[in-house]
């Protein structure tokens, strides 16, 4: 066996740990920008949320929409569907204490510093580790950019009900 044989095999291997190496690095990174991402996605709800007003919280497109109010809750109750799973648990049913302009932007901003705290705590093995939801099984990864996705679909929505309304919904954050 010349010097060459044994060379090559331990450069793959050298190249091969220096490549798992830095995934808890990449991970972290990943970690870093969906937390900067979701902190936005907070701050740019709210402006959404407080931009229409008190007495339109109930307003709907078409009947069987869901209200303004509801677009908000049910984008801030989905915000737990998504997290649980790193935890074991299943979503929680909260809503809040009514569908009032109040309320609703209370609840919103308790999800996502709630989100935002278990985000903080996901460990970077965790985002690649495959998690049972009630729809199937989804990585780390996926539930937190399906999170994200989901979050921006309904403040989307959200934002076209203040266009009916005549209202110009708050400037693009990213």
């Amino acid at each position: 066996m010349s010097c060459l044989d044994t060379l090559v095999p331990m450069r793959i291997i050298a190249a091969g740990l220096l490549f798992l190496s830095a995934i808890p690095a990449f991970s972290q990174d990943v970690k870093a920008d969906i937390l900067a991402h979701l902190k936005v996605s907070k701050e740019f709800t709210l402006k959404v949320a407080e931009a229409m007003p008190a007495d339109s919280y109930d307003f709907k497109l078409t009947p069987p929409q869901m209200s303004f109010g509801g677009q908000i809750t049910h984008l801030s109750q989905g915000l737990d569907f998504f997290m649980s799973p790193f935890l074991g648990e299943k979503p929680s049913e909260s809503k809040p204490a009514s569908n009032s302009k109040a309320d609703v932007i209370a609840f919103m901003k308790a999800s996502f510093d709630k989100a935002i705290a278990r985000v903080e705590a996901v460990k970077a093995k965790q985002l690649s580790e495959t998690f049972k939801t009630e729809e199937g099984s989804r990585t780390g990864l996926d539930l937190l950019l399906g999170m994200l996705d989901h979050t921006t679909h309904h403040r989307a929505s959200a934002e076209m009900y203040l266009r009916a309304k005549g209202i110009t919904p708050p400037e693009y954050m990213f």
